[in-house]
């Protein structure tokens, strides 16, 4: 690092402590011109501009510093935080998702559904007969389910599509082109959902912590004017994955068929899924992290006495949990309807195309 950016970093400081945002902004530009990785210094330059109410060039400035040092959690909040600034005051209302490559052979879709609710049953029925509408599909319903896995493994054995979509009953697809857009992942992957991680060290998603976690997600209580987007990593689609949460898991019919789900170990509703994708990417499946799938989840999940006992199953049977959960965050803002939720996703995949 040399010493002239050293020292433009410092006027930088000196500026942005004593009221000058522009000539701080200038500074870090200098700083940058030297020193193009220091993200620190690219973190301190959309501060200023945020500060100059250029709220666009700040936003580039915090993802640029966010992609560049996953660890620097502030860029990643102020990147969030002020795309959802911009959402809501009407700036990004036309902020599409980057389109997919929509060349996918014709193909058919079971579509799997555990629910003892009849009203959630419904609603997520209807909602995958629009959202497949256009293509062929059956739902594959189960209402009496002993387990998950157990539940799984039977409509494995009895759909027969080569695509298998495995849902919980309590979502939503804010996504329009969500059966294209899933295809199209499934070009690079074997099997994608919605957050995952790349390393596992614990019984959950955010056990091992960032840098290693991955994915999109948006979460609303049902009835709530409230709609939380919250994101684990910049980008929108991401690889070497080895754990997938089972809110949605959608995937080549041989990948599933490859490694069924433990019905033994697993016999109640928890860690089905962090079993299975562990073991189904030591087996050679391609897991992915399709963010931009824009999922919204009524329920952040029941860590309870029932979960904890299968999450020491877990640990046993794969030897995790040795050392304490790393610390790990959603970075989150709030948002007023499905549209700025839109907006906003698009917004944030735009910065990564």
């Amino acid at each position: 690092m040399s010493d002239d950016a050293r020292d433009w970093l410092a006027r930088g400081n000196a500026y942005a402590r004593g009221g000058q945002p522009a000539a701080a902004a200038e500074a870090y530009r200098e700083t940058l011109a030297r020193e193009p990785d220091w993200y620190d210094a690219r973190f301190n330059l959309g501060l200023m501009q945020k500060q100059l109410g250029d709220r666009a060039s700040a936003i580039r400035a915090f993802h640029a510093a966010w992609v560049g040092d996953p660890l620097l959690f502030a860029a990643a909040r102020q990147c969030v935080a002020t795309i959802a600034d911009s959402v809501r005051a009407g700036e990004r209302t036309d902020a599409p998702l980057p389109a997919v490559d929509p060349a996918t052979p014709d193909r058919a879709v079971s579509i799997v559904i555990c629910s003892i609710d009849d009203a959630r049953h419904e609603r997520a029925v209807a909602l995958y007969r629009r959202l497949f509408a256009a293509v062929r599909h059956e739902i594959v319903s189960i209402r009496n389910a002993r387990s998950l896995a157990e539940a799984y493994n039977w409509a494995l054995r009895h759909s027969v599509a080569d695509v298998v979509v495995l849902s919980h009953d309590d979502v939503d697809i804010l996504a329009p082109d969500f059966a294209v857009r899933l295809f199209g992942r499934l070009q690079a992957f074997d099997v994608v959902g919605v957050a995952g991680s790349t390393r596992s060290d614990g019984p959950a998603i955010g056990w091992s912590g960032h840098p290693h976690l991955r994915g999109w997600i948006t979460h609303r209580v049902p009835d709530s004017m409230n709609w939380q987007v919250d994101v684990l990593d910049p980008r929108p689609v991401a690889g070497d994955i080895v754990l997938l949460d089972g809110v949605l898991l959608a995937g080549k019919r041989e990948a599933f068929h490859a490694v069924p789900f433990d019905d033994v170990n697993f016999d109640g509703f928890h860690l089905a899924d962090l079993d299975w994708s562990y073991r189904a990417a030591h087996a050679g499946a391609r897991l992915g992290v399709a963010g931009d799938l824009l999922l919204v989840h009524a329920s952040r999940g029941n860590y309870d006495a029932t979960w904890q006992r299968y999450a020491d199953r877990f640990c046993r049977k794969h030897d995790a949990g040795r050392s304490p959960p790393a610390p790990s965050s959603f970075f989150g803002a709030s948002l007023d309807n499905p549209e700025q939720v839109r907006a906003f996703f698009g917004y944030l995949a735009e910065l990564s195309s």
